[in-house]
């Protein structure tokens, strides 16, 4: 057996997949972009205000641990998902699911890294005019589109599809880590509402890829 077997690339699966489900990766396309358009280039004052108001919504950096801590669940709440999902549970759809979730996520974070080289736009506490400061960490990546919300929606999608008892508080979870980026001073609206699309795109891409591949 060889990693480069003649099968090859299955890339026609990844073409289904997207038609599948071509509503919504249309709508995803469509608000990246006028996030990217609408806010981050052409509504810069708007962007900015938002961004702001929201860092200077809470006083002192009392909640900032509590804010970052929420940040940092929605990031990284995949990796225990996963793990709990394919080792500790006894079922092959769980064996699936975490699969599919792995999946979703390396190809959220490829595109997440891909997209920052390429837009290279900065973070709120890199424009001096604005009076922001870093909170909690301070990132050297580009701030568009947001990783943390990128990854949080990304799980949300795959929860969505999967696991319907659990679909509020994987978005409520997803929602509160976008917002905290934001409070953080660490990313714009617009950031955050790219990531937002990016994620449920990555996380509808691989769910229906998965469909697709088990069907077969």
């Amino acid at each position: 057996m060889s990693l480069l077997g003649r099968a090859g690339l299955d890339l026609r699966s990844w073409a289904k997949s997207l038609f599948a489900a071509q509503r919504i990766i249309l709508i995803c396309i469509i608000g990246f972009v006028l996030a990217l358009l609408g806010l981050r280039i052409l509504g810069t004052s708007v962007d900015s205000y938002v961004a702001t108001t929201l860092y200077h919504s809470i006083a002192g950096n009392t909640l900032v641990p509590i804010i970052y801590g929420i940040a940092t669940v929605g990031d990284l709440i995949w990796v225990p998902l996963v793990f709990w999902l394919y080792v500790f549970r006894n079922d092959s759809n769980e064996w699936t699911s975490s699969l599919i979730l792995g999946v979703a996520m390396v190809t959220a974070m490829a595109l997440t890294d891909v997209l920052k080289t390429v837009f290279n736009l900065p973070r709120p506490f890199q424009v001096p005019s604005l009076g922001i400061m870093a909170r909690g960490e301070i990132p050297t990546n580009p701030g568009f589109p947001s990783g943390h919300t990128t990854n949080a929606f990304t799980v949300a999608a795959v929860v969505w599809s999967r696991y319907t008892a659990w679909r509020v508080p994987f978005v409520i979870l997803a929602i509160a880590t976008g917002v905290s980026m934001i409070i953080l001073g660490l990313h714009f609206p617009s950031d955050v509402i790219g990531g937002v699309f990016l994620g449920i795109f990555s996380g509808t891409f691989v769910l229906g890829l998965a469909k697709l591949r088990s069907s077969k």
